[in-house]
């Protein structure tokens, strides 16, 4: 027996003796994270994991349908747009907090006015600058005012601004702790917190105005666990101690979904993972500044190769021709990045006199992997490919400071189903644009205060269009989520939340 089956016919007998099935029967989901969890609030830790949480505590004025790409109800029961830079919301009338008060316009104009009040600092500040401020017309009515016409900012509405109860937040001295107690009007309300023993939630009974793209929930208890290491969850999966697990390495998933009592759900959301180039020679070396340096890097990656042989999920992975997803508003284009194709690759290097270029690619996390394997496909036409593995927190210091000669890493365009969060988060600050292009910033700006669908998709289709031209991001492939779980449950696919997977929509078969 090789040793990968023996894993899993190891696995495959500890778990039938583990008391799995109790779990179902009380009607309890545990999931490992493997990140910190210092509470339950997007608003100051925006990450993937946290997503899963507070999207499931907190409700946004209205929600996005991933499936029929329209906005539906939420908090909202309807909207109009009176001007390019004027929205009135119309709420519902019978919403309650997880404390029992009820939910008004004083909480939304609360919200709005606060988190986008420049004196306010939080990370990613600049996703909601654009907001001018936010007035009550009465009770359940709100109009909201901003700085200019956005088209993206139904997209924000749905996705990114979570609705908190004035009274409760605006009375804390310190907002960050809002989320060590967090109360919202969501699916889930949060019980217990601990940042060693994790999250406890429970399902609102009272909740009553989900939409199909955000319903009710179906398990009754949620209990989240800080567990940073991946061969821990594993070793609590197989022994009962976790019902679900994410983001688990190809191999480990390919082992563990041998076994008869797990299940394994792929769900190919908004996450993907790309390489990107300094064409602006920010870095100080220009090596990259010349297009046809760019482009025979490309060829010479074999990103399917990658894709089936590095991602976990095998072919249930999604190939990606462009940064922006299917299921994002404005995601249209006609080129392809180059192929793989080696010679093409060393003919280009040569005519451009970099036959001996050296390149040194920055990374951090599980994109390693991926670095890895690109830097080989470097190397084999005569790239010195070499990487730089560094924490967030280092990333973010070369990134600000122009020291990025090459990147490899993630992005979820913040879970925004609108191409402007993507294209404004690599071509709009400062901190991240390495490539300078006005052409692209031109065609942005006009996209982001252009209402008009076809319009805005003619300008995007310039703009995705050229950046495989000018090969300045290039996807590997889609990041899927792939959840190893007890086969018992039931995880819906294709969600936007940047997870991959939302409460609400998880189920005990």
């Amino acid at each position: 027996m090789t040793r990968k089956l023996f894993i899993a016919a190891t696995a495959a007998g500890v778990l039938a003796m583990a008391p799995a099935a109790a779990q179902k029967s009380a009607d309890t989901l545990r999931v490992g994270f493997y990140d910190p969890i210092p509470g339950v609030d997007l608003i100051y830790d925006p990450k993937g994991e946290t997503s899963f949480t507070a999207r499931a505590v907190f409700d946004t004025l209205i929600t996005y349908n991933e499936k029929t790409k329209a906005f539906e109800p939420l908090l909202a029961k309807s909207w109009k747009q009176i001007d390019p830079t004027t929205y009135e919301f119309v709420l519902r009338d019978d919403v309650r907090f997880h404390d029992g008060s009820p939910m008004d316009a004083d909480d939304v104009v609360y919200t709005l006015n606060w988190i986008s009040d420049p004196k306010v600092k939080f990370r990613i500040k600049t996703r909601f600058l654009w907001i001018k401020k936010a007035t009550k017309v009465d009770r359940y009515t709100v109009r909201v005012t901003t700085k200019g016409p956005r088209a993206v900012a139904m997209a924000r509405f749905a996705v990114s601004i979570p609705i908190l109860p004035s009274d409760a937040h605006g009375k804390l001295e310190k907002k960050v702790t809002f989320g060590k107690k967090p109360i919202g009007t969501g699916p889930y309300k949060v019980v217990a917190y601990s940042p060693d023993k994790g999250v406890r939630m429970v399902r609102n009974e009272a909740y009553a105005h989900g939409a199909p793209s955000k319903p009710a929930g179906k398990i009754a208890n949620v209990h989240v666990l800080p567990i940073p290491d991946v061969q821990t969850q594993v070793a609590q999966l197989i022994t009962g101690g976790l019902d679900m697990i994410h983001n688990v390495p190809k191999d480990q998933a390919d082992n563990l979904a041998l076994n008869p009592v797990l299940g394994m759900t792929v769900s190919n959301g908004i996450l993907f993972r790309y390489i990107a180039f300094d064409a602006l020679g920010r870095s100080g070396k220009d090596d990259l500044k010349d297009v046809r340096v760019r482009r025979a890097l490309i060829h010479a990656i074999d990103r399917e190769s990658i894709r089936r042989n590095i991602f976990a999920g095998g072919d249930a992975v999604a190939r990606m021709d462009s940064i922006c997803k299917p299921l994002q508003i404005g995601c249209v284009f006609d080129l392809k990045p180059p192929p793989y194709d080696p010679a093409a690759a060393k003919k280009l290097l040569a005519e451009a006199g970099k036959s001996n270029l050296a390149l040194q690619i920055t990374t951090l996390g599980e994109s390693r992997k991926v670095a890895e394997a690109i830097a080989g496909y470097l190397r084999a036409v005569g790239v010195k490919a070499s990487i730089k593995s560094v924490t967030f927190g280092a990333y973010r210091k070369l990134q600000r400071g122009g020291k990025i000669q090459t990147l490899v890493h993630q992005f979820s365009s913040g879970g925004v189903p609108d191409a402007d969060a993507l294209v404004t988060f690599y071509f709009g600050s400062k901190a991240r644009d390495y490539y300078g292009d006005q052409q692209i910033k031109g065609w942005m700006k006009k996209a982001g205060a252009t209402f008009d669908t076809g319009e805005r998709e003619k300008l995007y289709r310039q703009v995705f269009n050229r950046i495989n031209e000018q090969a300045y991001i290039i996807p590997i492939a889609s990041l899927s989520s792939v959840f190893v779980h007890n086969k018992d449950l039931v995880i819906e696919k294709g969600i936007i939340n940047p997870f991959g997977a939302q409460m609400g929509r998880i189920s005990w078969k």
